[in-house]
């Protein structure tokens, strides 16, 4: 059962790419001082970036998934609909072994190996992993979008000369940051050396212990998007760290494609 689960949670939280036939565009770290940037720039960009949103999505990923425990490789293919629905299914040998929905409101599981499905809200994320994501929020991973981005909210500019980073909390709330168990998230966006797309997210949330480490790694056009087209992720959780990598082909957007899961009726709830 834990198996299964960990391929979907490999595929749902860290689909943080995408992939197609356009330019590419690398992201590389640099060693050099960068250029200053005033800090209402920076946040103005990636005030602009939560805004780019394709209204649907469809991409094959292939992945590569690693913890104390397990080490598997794996391909998904993802249909999504923006604010709505987000549809999964994972094969091994090209031979569908789960189907999976993500909804804003229930996350559905169908294991065809085992014959067995599991429906549960969304807190079974957060009860399986220590990591409380919402729908939107797996959304803006998919995409490569500021996560959590709220443009009601202050920011602050981390002053870093090889770096550009806005952070939800000033610095002297980030040193306070490991004894704070009030259930606050601290986000790192970090830009890339041109100032305009995320090239790593840091989401760290104190109370869970839990901080999910995410670097965009290059870029490509997908109609009028740059998406990022290969990532790696690691997640450390106090049950364990998680390492994904993901490499993406054959994506489109604002391509509809229809959207559903079915479950036999022989089949029984996952023990």
């Amino acid at each position: 059962m834990r198996l299964f689960i960990v391929e979907f949670f490999a595929f749902v939280l860290a689909l943080s790419l995408l992939s197609c036939g356009g330019t590419k565009k690398n992201i590389e770290t640099t060693n050099d001082r960068l250029a200053k940037v005033k800090e209402e720039v920076l946040i103005n960009t990636l005030d602009s970036l939560s805004r780019q949103k394709p209204q649907h999505f469809y991409s094959k990923i292939s992945s590569r998934y690693a913890d104390k425990d397990l080490k598997v490789s794996f391909k998904t293919s993802v249909r999504m609909t923006a604010d709505s629905a987000l549809q999964a299914t994972i094969t091994f040998a090209r031979i569908p072994i789960y189907n999976s929905l993500v909804t804003p409101d229930t996350l559905t599981i169908v294991d065809k190996r085992n014959n067995c499905f599991i429906t549960e809200d969304m807190s079974y994320l957060k009860k399986t992993f220590d990591v409380d994501f919402q729908h939107h929020n797996l959304e803006e991973v998919l995409l490569g979008m500021p996560v959590g981005w709220d443009s009601d909210e202050e920011y602050y500019q981390i002053k870093d000369p090889y770096n550009y980073i806005i952070s939800s909390h000033n610095k002297r709330s980030l040193r306070r940051s490991s004894k704070n168990q009030t259930g606050d998230v601290y986000i790192k966006y970090y830009l890339d050396e041109t100032a305009n797309s995320i090239q790593r997210m840091i989401i760290d949330s104190p109370a869970d212990t839990t901080i999910i480490d995410i670097r965009y790694l290059s870029r490509e056009l997908v109609g009028d998007f740059w998406l990022p087209s290969e990532a790696d992720v690691h997640i450390y959780t106090p049950r364990d760290t998680i390492f994904i990598d993901l490499k993406y082909t054959k994506t489109s957007v604002n391509d509809p494609r229809i959207i559903y899961i079915a479950i036999p009726d022989k089949y029984e709830r996952c023990q």
